[in-house]
């Protein structure tokens, strides 16, 4: 009787192990990021996941441009076809307010040590409204504003002499705008095809002029607003933002013909092209600078930090991994956080040149080895800053595009722009409800 009972036990044991095991085996979690190389990163990595837990997972890329409306016309729908969202950090507001993103505060505090991560990771990409303490998603890619160079025009001594003769000190990477502009200026030749700098000028919301301006206004001592009031007056059209803008202006006459209209393909191309000396572009697109079946200078390139002039500010990019609010699977995508979020994965998403969010691994040598551009990133990561993160982020940004992007055409004195763009905004807030 004994061995008979003892014999069901085992039985029933095994069945349950076993259908805990089948049943792990049935969740397929599913992804959603852009189509690019850190999505086809994350999901080879993710094989590991799987062969700790037997819990599935799979990708679905969508090419930039569709993705935030992929992504939002879904959250409108109610019903996701992805369990895991790795949004851009401007659009955290617009998720949280519409209901569309798991709060995570409860496990947040048990399983994040902030003091392990950049804080603008933490604000941007994690905490909802700023200094609430709620939290919404982990840090993922850490993406950032920097610039890459022709070493084979720097590093050549008729043109090193030149420089020298025409503006007084040594050619080198240039530490502040006002040096940047100054090479520009020298680089630019247009009877030899070849210009200063390739910039993102293009009237778009995200991926365009507002991202590029933004590390020169916050580095020429303007803000965007009172974090506060929100108040846009007498801080966007400070003096010193209106310095920013006659600068941006001013460069404009060192990038290529056409540039009005370039993001980041359009500027990439200008750099594997070898038509411009510089260029800006967010640091998680580098391989295509690198790569000889796409670039004509891909082992001619390197890369350095975006520069100061009064301030030292660097644009952040990147983004965060959150958990949609209409999973049915929220546990096994909490587990697939802990598990993105422990240092083994973090090294071997380093290891794979990936930027990581996490201060002990970036701060360690051996990170520098992973890739040429990661340098960049230790040197940058401490100057982080981000601009609007709520709701009504892409109708900011867009006034600003547009209005810049006419001023550099000559339809607005950059005084006068910065004066509109900071009217317009401040009427968006108004109609938002954002004054009381």
């Amino acid at each position: 009787m004994k061995r008979l009972v003892l014999g069901v036990l085992v039985v029933f044991l095994l069945g349950t192990i076993l259908g805990g095991v089948a049943l792990a085996e049935e969740v397929t979690l599913t992804i959603t990021w852009a189509a690019w190389a850190p999505m086809d990163t994350l999901i080879a990595l993710a094989e590991d996941f799987t062969a700790k837990t037997g819990i599935k997972v799979k990708g679905d890329p969508v090419p930039w441009p569709q993705y935030h409306d992929k992504v939002f016309t879904e959250f409108a729908s109610g019903k996701t076809s992805f369990d895991i969202v790795l949004p851009d950090s401007q659009w955290l507001g617009e998720a949280v307010v519409g209901g569309h993103l798991l709060d995570i505060t409860d496990w947040f505090n048990e399983h994040v040590k902030k003091e392990d991560f950049y804080d603008t990771f933490i604000q941007s990409f994690c905490e909802y409204p700023d200094g609430s303490g709620k939290y919404y998603g982990v840090p993922a890619l850490g993406d950032f504003f920097g610039m890459c160079y022709r070493t084979d025009l720097f590093n050549d001594p008729e043109e090193q002499k030149a420089f020298q003769e025409k503006y007084g000190y040594a050619l080198q990477v240039p530490e502040t705008w006002s040096q940047l502009k100054d090479i520009a200026e020298f680089f630019t030749r247009p009877e030899k095809n070849l210009y200063g700098v390739a910039l993102w000028h293009a009237p778009i919301p995200t991926a365009g002029l507002t991202d590029e301006f933004l590390a020169v206004f916050w580095s020429f001592g303007a803000e965007l607003w009172d974090p506060v009031t929100k108040r846009v007056k007498g801080y966007l059209n400070s003096e010193e933002g209106k310095a920013a803008a006659r600068y941006w202006v001013d460069i404009y006459k060192y990038c290529p013909p056409g540039s009005a209209n370039y993001s980041m393909d359009e500027a990439n191309t200008a750099m594997q092209q070898g038509l411009v000396a510089m260029m800006g572009t967010y640091l998680a697109f580098y391989p295509g600078l690198v790569d000889p079946n796409l670039s004509l200078v891909w082992d001619k390139v390197d890369f350095f930090p975006t520069p100061r002039e009064k301030e030292w500010y660097v644009q952040l990019g990147g983004q965060g991994m959150s958990i949609s609010a209409y999973t049915p699977y929220k546990k096994e995508a909490l587990m697939f956080l802990e598990w993105w979020l422990s240092p083994e994965t973090q090294w071997k998403w380093a290891q794979a040149g990936m930027f990581s969010c996490m201060k002990p691994i970036v701060e360690d040598d051996k990170y520098l080895e992973y890739a040429p551009v990661n340098k960049v990133a230790r040197a940058s990561y401490p100057h982080l800053k981000d601009y609007w993160e709520i709701p009504e982020y892409n109708e900011m940004g867009t006034v600003m595009a547009e209005i810049l992007n006419a001023a550099i055409l000559g339809k607005y004195a950059p005084e006068e722009a910065m004066d509109l763009i900071a009217e317009k905004h401040e009427e968006i807030l108004e109609r938002a409800g954002y004054y009381k």
